[in-house]
């Protein structure tokens, strides 16, 4: 392995810009989530405002995607999360001002907040918080349940599996017997939202950084630099050995909180068009050694 192969396993930064998200008050009146007055701000609640499709269940968008993943281990590394900034409106951008700019929480979810009625109606209708609002639900105050956290990483995969199992098929015919790391920036809270805004009300980019790595370069240059992670060393050598190439890929993902999981996922397309896709899309004319996705692009 040359010195470009060892250096070509790079974690994502564990910082980031991120910027106030711009809202759209166009000064509606009718409609809208209901709100209830963020507590520290000392207002009273409002939760018998009128929503639209009062009683109506809005489905996760992923919800009928097959799971074609079976993870087999999962454990919390000890990382430290970042310290989480003040809540912004999650239209315009204010931060609460009291007394003169107070937010009030959506009463369904308890983490969308809005400096006025106008704001809030116009995230409802155009900033997509109707279709979100069950995710913030589900990631606040933090996704503990070992159900809830697979169903994000199974969302996860559906999202990138088109683009990650070409790819690891392409790069196995390479390297033979391996698996794919995958690691993000952002934590398994910011991964589980439906839209690309954190639970502070901020704007945010994901992104998702593929290797394909065989067992060698794992304990070579992923353990070498973050010695934790030979935790799933035994689990993962495991799967690494019994996989069947022309029909599973292993994948080994890792979060910003330090959420780590590994699973075997069925290729999706079949390993024929995967093999194809690769050719055409990841060969040395055309890609590097690690595959990087915008997770809102696609």
């Amino acid at each position: 392995m040359d010195d470009t192969d060892k250096k070509r396993v790079r974690p994502l930064p564990t910082t980031g810009g991120v910027r106030c998200e711009e809202g759209n008050n166009d000064g509606e009146t009718q409609g809208g989530s209901p709100l209830r007055q963020n507590d520290h701000d000392g207002g009273s609640s409002t939760d018998n405002e009128t929503q639209p499709n009062e009683g109506k269940v809005l489905e996760n968008p992923l919800s009928k995607t097959p799971t074609t993943v079976d993870w087999v281990y999962e454990t919390e590394l000890g990382y430290t999360n970042p310290t989480q900034r003040p809540t912004v409106c999650f239209a315009c951008g204010k931060q609460a001002s009291p007394p003169t700019t107070k937010l009030s929480k959506c009463a369904k979810c308890s983490v969308a907040a809005y400096c006025s009625r106008d704001c809030q109606v116009s995230d409802w209708k155009t900033g997509r918080h109707k279709m979100a609002c069950p995710s913030y639900a589900r990631a606040y105050p933090a996704i503990q349940e070992s159900n809830a956290k697979e169903m994000v990483r199974n969302e996860l995969f559906s999202r990138i599996r088109f683009y990650a199992c070409p790819y690891g098929v392409f790069r196995y015919s390479e390297l033979g017997r391996g698996f794919l790391f995958l690691q993000t920036d952002k934590t398994l809270q910011d991964m589980s939202l439906y839209i690309p805004k954190d639970c502070t009300g901020r704007a945010m980019t994901r992104s998702v950084l593929i290797h394909y790595l065989t067992l060698g370069e794992f304990d070579s240059e992923v353990c070498r630099d973050d010695f934790e992670l030979a935790m799933a060393r035994t689990a993962l050598k495991e799967q690494v050995e019994s996989y069947d190439p022309e029909k599973e890929a292993v994948l080994l993902c890792r979060f910003r909180c330090g959420h780590l999981a590994l699973g075997r996922a069925v290729l999706v397309p079949d390993f024929k068009i995967c093999k194809k896709l690769g050719q055409d899309y990841y060969s040395a004319e055309n890609a590097a050694g690690a595959l990087q996705l915008n997770l809102d692009d696609l």
